[in-house]
């Protein structure tokens, strides 16, 4: 006998969390009344739901939108927006009464198995054998899924095992064209360690990764994007007047940005207990090494945060530091945010960069500013969170006064052309 879906208990449950996430009344309104047709729907076919897939949401949508033109006798104005909007109630639902939506797809056959366990195997590999970090594991892992995806579609690569030099060549002429050369470097340089797992593990015979070339990328061939410190002060400047909740947490942002030259990433994972008041401390725990560095807090940063966690901070059980200001009421699932506040900032005050305008201006700027005022590269490479030094050393080309410096001067008079 199948049990009845307890809808009261899961109503209140789903209420709780939208409370809590911040939703406003009428959104959180209509996510219930979503909720509580799904279950409706879901307790007259006498289905758990557990068994939940999404053929069931689709006709459920179907049904709902065939009860509105009963009703209406008509359409709805804009039938896509109409079912946006009432399939956002229910998938906002099921995330909260099962986990994961929509559900993982499951293999169709036994191809699409071997695929799903060699990209399990290959990230257990990356992860756990060889300790790379969790963005470099999963930039592998979705070269490899792609890769498996394109084999899939050649009719004449019959498996793995019959991969040929011309098949690889094929892939990387079609996969890296129209892409920048540096894209170019990391698509190869991931193609390779996957040729080399499956040469690693038995499913190839020929060491194919050796036949990956890879376009060369001079060291410190490039300029980094870097602001000049009057144009530090004016975007910080301008940044400050913003009194709303939003332009207090952004200015607290740039502030670590240009404080400490921190990396995107890293000022949106942190966490309320990383700030030490008491000890006038920040703990940063570095994106790309894992290292946990121990920074002085300093007063106008400190400030910038107060301001923030007492008139900008929403209510929230997040314990991210930063916060977004729209529900969900959590810490910002990528770095974009970041990316596009910066440039709508720059495009506002007039600041046009050369080059990316992004974040990291602001962590090649701090370093500049610190070679300038001859701070060793040891205690820079420290503050930015590097392991190495030669991490830090492209920041030497920067310093163009100290450059010029040792110019060589290049006599002129007398000289014929």
């Amino acid at each position: 006998m199948i049990p009845r879906i307890d809808s009261t208990a899961w109503l209140a449950r789903f209420e709780q969390h939208l409370a809590g996430s911040g939703y406003s009344r009428p959104v959180a309104a209509h996510y219930l009344d979503c909720a509580e047709r799904f279950l409706a729907h879901l307790s007259v076919r006498r289905i758990p739901l557990t068994n939940v897939d999404p053929s069931l949401v689709r006709d459920f949508l179907c049904r709902q939108l065939r009860i509105y033109r009963h009703r209406h006798h008509r359409s709805p104005v804009s039938t896509g927006r109409w079912r946006a909007w009432r399939i956002a109630g229910v998938h906002k639902f099921l995330r909260v009464a099962i986990g994961q939506w929509p559900p993982m797809p499951l293999t169709t056959g036994p191809f699409e198995a071997e695929c799903q366990q060699l990209c399990d195997e290959y990230s257990h590999e990356l992860r756990d054998r060889r300790a790379l970090a969790s963005s470099t594991v999963l930039g592998n892992v979705t070269e490899a899924e792609r890769f498996l995806t394109w084999v899939r579609q050649q009719e004449h690569v019959l498996g793995l095992a019959a991969l040929t030099v011309s098949d690889i060549d094929r892939y990387l002429m079609g996969r890296v064209a129209g892409i920048q050369r540096t894209t170019r470097k990391a698509v190869s340089c991931q193609l390779r360690s996957f040729l080399r797992f499956l040469h690693g593990t038995g499913r190839i015979t020929a060491d194919l990764a050796a036949c990956v070339i890879a376009p060369t990328l001079y060291r410190f061939e490039g300029i980094p994007s870097v602001l000049r410190p009057e144009q530090v002060q004016v975007i910080l400047a301008s940044a400050s007047k913003e009194r709303s909740p939003t332009g207090l947490r952004n200015y607290a942002m740039l502030m670590l940005l240009a404080t400490y030259g921190l990396r995107s990433g890293e000022v949106r994972r942190l966490q309320l207990e990383d700030v030490d008041w008491r000890g006038d401390r920040l703990w940063i725990r570095h994106t790309k090494t894992g290292v946990r560095s121990c920074l002085p807090l300093m007063p106008k940063v400190g400030q910038a945060l107060l301001n923030y966690l007492r008139r900008g901070r929403p209510t929230c059980t997040a314990r991210e530091l930063f916060i977004r200001c729209r529900a969900p009421r959590c810490g910002f699932f990528t770095s974009s945010t970041l990316n596009s506040m910066l440039r709508r900032h720059l495009a506002k005050i007039g600041i046009r960069p050369d080059g990316k305008r992004g974040p990291h201006i602001f962590r090649h700027s701090r370093a500049v500013s610190l070679l300038r005022a001859g701070v060793p590269i040891k205690e820079i490479g420290d503050v930015l969170g590097h392991r190495s030094a030669a991490s830090t050393n492209i920041y030497l080309k920067l310093d163009d006064h100290e450059l010029r410096a040792v110019a060589l001067a290049i006599p002129t008079a007398g000289v014929q052309p």
